[in-house]
């Protein structure tokens, strides 16, 4: 009996035993997993993440207008500064202008007349100007100013719609060897042609500056009116 016993109680331990192994090898099964895959970001998700950095990049280039601001601000006042200085330094280095001539019944200072007719060409005193223009050619006036008076002389006739006449005049300026003014004169003449209606006539004489005169400052111009007419 005590041998049916002890055998008993060995089979219940190694039963036991056995069932608290089943269990624990369960349990290791259960804590063992697969590794799992990283979540991938919704479409929202991107798009808050999107939105995120161009806002980002929009304060900063906010913080670049803004210091660009500062600097056009900056040179905008030094401009306005050193444009007072110069206007200042022009104002005390130009010597004062001589007295516009009122009684022109002769003309003893030629250089002084000439630019008294200028000043009145500029006021718009067109025939005041051209009379006394003509005295200062009758005048003992360097050579240098004669082909400048033929040319002032047309632009006067311009400026009273005298067209025919001042083109007579431009056109003096061209039997000087040497002169400043024949591009002037050129695109003055192609202007009268086109106050007169003559279109054909003006576009000549404005191509005709453009092949005599290349490097005239009126070239643009020029080209230009060829394009408006």
């Amino acid at each position: 009996m005590k041998s049916i016993t002890y055998l008993n109680i060995f089979s219940g331990i190694i039963l036991a035993a056995i069932i608290a192994l089943s269990f624990g090898c369960g349990e290791s099964e259960s804590v063992v997993k697969e590794p799992e895959a990283p979540l991938q970001p919704t479409p929202t998700e991107l798009m808050q993440q999107e939105v995120g950095s161009l806002r980002s990049q929009n304060e900063t280039l906010q913080q670049q207008v803004a210091k660009c601001e500062v600097e056009k601000r900056t040179i905008t006042a030094r401009v306005a500064e050193l444009e007072t200085e110069l206007a200042e330094w022009k104002e005390k280095a130009t010597p004062p202008a001589p007295p516009i001539i009122t009684d022109r019944s002769g003309v003893s200072n030629p250089r002084e007349s000439y630019a008294n007719a200028l000043r009145l060409f500029n006021e718009r005193n067109y025939s005041d100007a051209a009379e006394l223009i003509q005295k200062v050619q009758r005048s003992d006036i360097p050579s240098s100013l004669l082909d400048n008076c033929d040319y002032w002389l047309g632009e006067c006739a311009y400026g009273d719609h005298k067209y025919s006449e001042a083109i007579a005049h431009f056109k003096k300026v061209f039997s000087y060897a040497v002169s400043e003014k024949k591009d002037d004169a050129q695109i003055m003449i192609g202007n009268c042609y086109k106050a007169m209606g003559n279109k054909t006539k003006a576009k000549e004489t404005y191509e005709e500056l453009l092949k005599k005169y290349p490097a005239s400052p009126f070239v643009k111009r020029t080209k230009e009116k060829i394009e408006k007419l």
